[in-house]
């Protein structure tokens, strides 16, 4: 961002000075030679133009622009150390002030953050900073005292190389731990049979005794493909390609889904995500809901933005269907915020970002999205995950306590894929996970079924809908700390319902597997549901009961020639008879829901049964759990 502005302001003073007879005291020669050193330099011929000066500061050796044209191209070819050298000598012949700004930057880039504040600060002084430069310098200099206190008080980074399963003679970046931890995707860049740079997939597993990566074919194609994002369940993967012949951009989001056991051609994530502008670095939250991506579009706040669309799911013709995009305007600067990352728990936000109050170059920050959408509390990351140098690509496990990067670190090796365990204080909130099997009780035929989870916690209308694949299966993330519903349904069969307490849950390793048969609609079957909640020792129904009563009521409204018995039953607590009549109560209460949402009370009977019918044990708080149930018995069809 800075470059390009710094450059022209440095060569308008070079123009200044050697206007105003600055060399005046230098010989024509030396006046000549200047002329072509800046052509060269102009025309990008630096180590001529560098050879030019040399002969210039051999004939004068305090020879001001010469000095500071050296520093230009040494900052351009990325030599601070001859920059500051030049920067200093120029200093001491001259009482321009940008000198100091530009030593104050070219110390912030080497990470000396005491000299750089030094340089900042007296720049400062001077009377006529330029309205966008005082922004800026404001910037570094807080940048600066952040840097020193972050040293100074340095967070636990233990980085540790993945092993030669993973890594190679060749770069590796882009690591993508799955959900369940079983798998890590990465990004290699080989070479193609005629020694062409090529990107493609790699996956390994992780729980495997020999890593060994394997390609994943299908997904890579003749071109290049890289930074990618899984869904929950590993069945759709988002990933950046550039100038395709499809492409609407000069880098696009594209897509592949795992059907029938391989990976689909990949295609063109199409619009509104992708525009004709740079669309790259996806990351999909674990609930299918938005996907999160860097992009320099129109609308933004700075050069590059992090945007978020919402996932629609598919069209008819196999193509995501998206919502308009959304700018992430309070993670956004006027610099460049790239490499996004939503943890599972969906709460968790990480970027990179080169203006944010930082370390230098591009830093690590982690931000926390409400369950409104609304994105705040912007965090640094804390030395030394951040450095001086550019951080970005950070990815973290769903459980929250082993996060995944790249980096050159080991210089002779190139880039590789490190881990490094998190501070407790920089965790995210745990996530596990329900993996599902779902078939046919009678025939054991697996069911594409829908599965609806709902946090009953929230305030928001969040549930969240998807399908279980071919085989009957699915897999969702389940951030813990909250209660959810768990419904699967499917036209003709009754719905299973399932209640998972994880709001007193802050560690869960274990994911939770369910075999769920569903039982054909026919007269004698029945379907126990867990998600119609009272007020203790009442029949009174609480508010977060309504995602199961509306789908019972649905269920009614779609088998119109079907009638029901509702059944009420307690667990074994406190007084038999008084159970008894609760029950029946709580039976009539729902009786009564159903009536006012238009199922016909001919349709339905009621009665109650206490804790004569229990399904487990009451000798354990789950057992009893299960017990506090409500039963729908189909009577008649």
């Amino acid at each position: 961002m800075i470059d390009s502005v710094y450059r022209g302001s440095l060569l308008l003073v070079l123009v200044f000075l050697t206007v105003s007879s600055v060399l005046g005291q230098s010989t024509k020669r030396t006046e000549k030679l200047f002329e072509t050193a800046r052509s060269l330099y102009s025309s990008d011929q630096y180590s001529k133009a560098i050879d030019v000066c040399q002969q210039i500061l051999g004939i004068d050796s305090q020879n001001v622009n010469t000095h500071l044209l050296l520093s230009e191209m040494y900052k351009d070819m990325d030599s601070t150390r001859l920059e500051i050298s030049h920067l200093s000598k120029a200093r001491k012949a001259s009482d321009n002030p940008l000198i100091d700004f530009r030593l104050g930057e070219a110390f912030y880039k080497l990470g000396m953050y005491s000299e750089a504040l030094n340089f900042y600060d007296q720049y400062k002084e001077n009377k006529n900073i330029p309205e966008k430069r005082q922004f800026l310098l404001a910037c570094k200099i807080a940048s600066c005292k952040f840097a020193m206190q972050a040293i100074a008080n340095p967070v636990d980074f233990e980085p540790n190389r993945l092993g030669e399963g993973v890594n190679s003679e060749f770069d590796e970046y882009w690591p993508t731990p799955t959900l369940d931890g079983k798998h890590l995707v990465f990004t290699r860049l080989v070479r193609d049979s005629v020694n062409r740079p090529q990107e493609d997939f790699f996956m390994v597993e992780l729980d495997s005794l020999n890593w060994e990566a394997k390609p994943m074919s299908g997904v890579n194609t003749e071109e290049n493909e890289g930074a990618q994002t899984l869904s929950a369940d590993s069945r759709i993967m988002f990933f950046t390609a550039c100038n395709r012949p499809d492409g609407f951009g000069s880098c696009d989001i594209y897509f592949s889904r795992f059907l029938n056991g391989k990976w689909t051609e990949p295609r063109n994530a199409g619009e509104p995500l992708n525009t004709s502008s740079w669309e790259a670095q996806p990351s999909f939250s674990s609930d299918n809901h938005y996907l999160y991506f860097s992009s320099n579009r129109a609308g933004g706040k700075g050069k590059k933005d992090i945007w978020r669309i919402e996932f629609r799911g598919f069209g008819e013709d196999g193509n995501p269907r998206w919502s308009q995009a959304q700018n992430l305007a309070e993670v956004n600067t006027k610099g460049d915020e790239v490499s996004p990352f939503i943890h599972a728990n969906n709460q968790n936000f990480y970027f990179a970002s080169d203006t944010h109050i930082g370390m230098g170059g591009l830093d690590l920050f982690s931000a926390f999205v409400d369950e409104t959408g609304a994105v705040h509390d912007v965090k640094n990351l804390g030395y030394p995950i951040n450095t001086n140098k550019d951080d970005m690509g950070l990815t973290i496990s769903s459980i929250g306590d082993v996060a995944y990067f790249s980096s050159a670190r080991e210089s002779d090796r190139g880039l590789d894929i490190f881990s490094f365990n998190l501070d407790r204080g920089l965790q995210p909130q745990a996530v596990t996970y329900v993996k599902a099997t779902i078939r046919n009780k009678k025939t054991q035929q697996p069911i594409a079924a829908s599965i609806e989870l709902v946090n009953v916690n929230s305030k928001q209308d969040n549930s969240r809908i998807q399908k279980a694949d071919e085989n009957g299966e699915a897999m969702l993330a389940l951030p813990l700390r909250r209660n959810y519903a768990f419904n699967v349904s499917e036209d003709g069969y009754l719905f299973y319902s399932q209640s998972m307490q994880l709001a007193e849950v802050n560690s869960l390793t274990d994911p939770i597997v369910l075999n769920i048969d569903l039982e054909p609609i026919e007269i004698g079957a029945q379907m126990e549901l867990y998600n119609i909640y009272f007020q203790t020792d009442s029949f009174r129904i609480l508010p977060q009961s309504e995602p199961e009563l509306q789908k019972l009521v649905t269920f009614l409204q779609t088998n119109p020639k079907l009638k029901v018995e509702i059944q009420g039953h307690t667990d074994s607590s406190g007084n038999p008879d008084k159970n008894l009549e609760l029950s029946k109560l709580r039976a009539k209460s729902v009786v009564d829901y159903l009536v006012e949402n238009e199922i016909q009370l001919g349709r339905l009977k009621w009665d109650g049964y206490g804790d004569t019918r229990p399904i487990a044990t009451n000798d354990t708080a789950e057992g009893k759990r299960q017990n506090r149930r409500t039963t729908i018995k189909i009577i008649e069809k």
